[in-house]
Parts: C-alpha cells; sequence; structure tokens
C-alpha cells in the first residue's frame, strides 16, 4: 500500500509538468511578426506645359507591420519660417511656415502587397508675389506676399519596387502642374 502510495503522489506531482510539456507551440499566424522595412521616394515634379521647371525628391526609411494596431508611419517637416509684421497699434511679427510635410504609412498585405496611406502638404511664397519680385504681375493685398499652398491625402495599394503617379494638380493662377510619384522598394 505504501508504494501505491508513493506512486500515486509522485504521478499527482508530475502530471502538471508534463501538461506543460505537452500544450501546443503557438501558430505561425499567432507568432508576432517583424514589420518589413521599406523604403519610399517621393517625388514633387512641376511642369509649365512639357517643360519641366523643378523636381523635389523625398526619400526615407519606414517599417511596414501586418497588423493595424502596430501601424506608426513616418513623418517629415522640411521648410523655413517667414516673418510676417502685422499692421496695427504694436507693429507685431509672426512667423509662417513654409515647405514640405509628408506623413506616410505603411500595412503589410498577405499578397506581399503593401497600403500606403500618404498625406502631403506643401507651400511656397507664390512667384513674383513678394515685394521686391521683378514680376510684379501678381496682385499683393496689403503688400503682402502671396502663400501658395498644395495639400492631398492618398490611400493607394503598391508591390515592392512599383511606382504611382497618382495625383496631378494644376494651379488655379499660373497653369503650372504639379506631379507626385511614389515609389516604394522593400529592404532585405
Amino acid at each position: 500500500m505504501k508504494k501505491w502510495s508513493c506512486l500515486f503522489l509522485l504521478c499527482a506531482l508530475c502530471l502538471p509538468v508534463l501538461q506543460l510539456g505537452a500544450q501546443e507551440k503557438p501558430k505561425a499566424e499567432e507568432r508576432a511578426k517583424v514589420p518589413t522595412p521599406v523604403k519610399v521616394q517621393i517625388v514633387f515634379t512641376e511642369q509649365e506645359g512639357e517643360r519641366r521647371i523643378s523636381s523635389v525628391p523625398y526619400s526615407f526609411l519606414t517599417l511596414a507591420p501586418e497588423k493595424p494596431e502596430a501601424y506608426e508611419g513616418t513623418s517629415i517637416r522640411h521648410g523655413v519660417r517667414l516673418p510676417i509684421e502685422i499692421d496695427g497699434k504694436e507693429q507685431k511679427t509672426t512667423y509662417l511656415d513654409l515647405g514640405t510635410n509628408i506623413d506616410c504609412r505603411i500595412l503589410a498585405k498577405d499578397d506581399g502587397r503593401f497600403h500606403i496611406s500618404l498625406i502631403v502638404e506643401r507651400s511656397a511664397i507664390y512667384p513674383g508675389s513678394a515685394a521686391g519680385d521683378e514680376k510684379q504681375d501678381i496682385p499683393r493685398p496689403n503688400g503682402q506676399p502671396l502663400i501658395r499652398t498644395f495639400r492631398a491625402n492618398e490611400s493607394i495599394i503598391l508591390k515592392d519596387g512599383q511606382t504611382s503617379e497618382n495625383i496631378l494638380s494644376t494651379d488655379p493662377l499660373s497653369g503650372r502642374t504639379l506631379r507626385v510619384t511614389v515609389t516604394i522598394n522593400v529592404q532585405k
């Protein structure tokens, strides 16, 4: 009887350890996957008819997770602060941010494609509208320069190495066109 009691006690103590070892390992889908590093290149090209006025590239590396809750993204803020005089009893100066703002978020899809959420904003002094410019054909209210702005919010799906030119905008005063081109490359 003593042998049976010891054997029963030994089995009772070992059973939880055996159950832990027999548990299934997490499935591949349940394991956290490492986000895919993706290089993004965005090019702003301004044209007047067929003539290219400027081409300004921005390039950065961001991570593309597979789950939306890990969807952080990358932001770029590049520009200058323009002092603006405010008329009034006290001559005050305020500053206006000019330049380019880019917010990009990428989500990896199961089929090897990437969902890109892109917000771009560009602002600059309108050509010929600042004091001292040779071209004075643009009206300047209160002598202040005109500020040209462009904003776009785009959602696209691309494959590795693919380029998209989905945004084309025409300036209402000058007729110049602005094209936004996006290219992605998965980094190995």
